[in-house]
């Protein structure tokens, strides 16, 4: 059970970082009662071109998040060009732009072949490709296993991909950083605040340090062992609402 003081000073050392790299943080409107799992924003939405794809959230500790992120979103004025429904299952952790026109969601027992035919259809008319790829075991999110740090890399655990999925990775011309045994696995769930600038938490190795390095990769360490003692890293508690292009 985390510390709720360290847990609200690490989460607010995280908004704090946002800010100073010129990152507009916005807040949920509202939350569940008992929704300390709200705090990863990530899940309940996703931003895609001209708007927003609200979710809906696999685990029933987590239904009711749908709402209360709707409302929010309609409150800043920014579209909700679907809400999935019926038997439909998926969560944001488990949704990646891998470039402007192609995208990646991870098949697992949180996200169902349902809810990926309703992301699809909205991604398809906009012509994105979404590449389905089936998560391990009980593995929940791709964001466990795949976070782009730039336009053309991401860190990744190999051992929760596919083989064909990281063929195509190459395919594409990404690049990949494995992380090593001597790194805290959670660095894979970071967020980069522009291309080849990353905000981790700490715990990663000298090793894949000097890699990054090599690839003009910066890494802004902060504390988010507590957080993620909830279930969730510095990835799941981001909801990025409006990027700029990155072409």
């Amino acid at each position: 059970v985390p510390d709720w003081d360290e847990f609200r000073e690490q989460h607010d050392g995280l908004v704090a970082t946002l800010r100073q790299e010129g990152v507009d943080v916005v807040f949920l409107d509202s939350v569940e009662e008992d929704g300390i799992k709200s705090v990863y924003t990530r899940d309940s939405s996703f931003a895609v071109k001209g708007g927003a794809i609200v979710t809906r959230l696999a685990r029933s500790i987590r239904r009711g998040e749908e709402a209360h992120v709707s409302r929010s979103l309609a409150n800043l004025g920014m579209p909700i060009l679907r809400t999935l429904h019926g038997n439909a299952m998926a969560e944001g952790g488990s949704f990646a732009w891998l470039n402007s026109t192609t995208a990646a969601i991870g098949r697992s027992i949180c996200n169902n072949d349902t809810g990926c035919d309703q992301i699809e259809q909205v991604l398809n008319a906009q012509g994105v490709e979404l590449i389905r790829v089936d998560m391990s075991g009980y593995s929940i999110h791709i964001d466990g296993h795949l976070t782009m740090i730039d336009k053309d890399v991401a860190i990744v655990d190999p051992d929760g991909l596919p083989f064909q999925f990281l063929e195509r990775l190459k395919e594409l011309g990404i690049r990949t950083v494995e992380v090593s045994d001597q790194d805290n696995h959670w660095i894979i769930n970071c967020l980069a605040v522009s291309p080849g600038r990353v905000i981790m938490p700490r715990g990663i190795s000298n090793k894949t340090a000097s890699t990054l390095a090599s690839m003009n990769i910066e890494i802004i360490e902060i504390d988010y062992d507590k957080v993620q003692l909830n279930g969730g890293g510095i990835h799941c508690s981001t909801c990025p609402l409006t990027r700029e292009s990155v072409h």
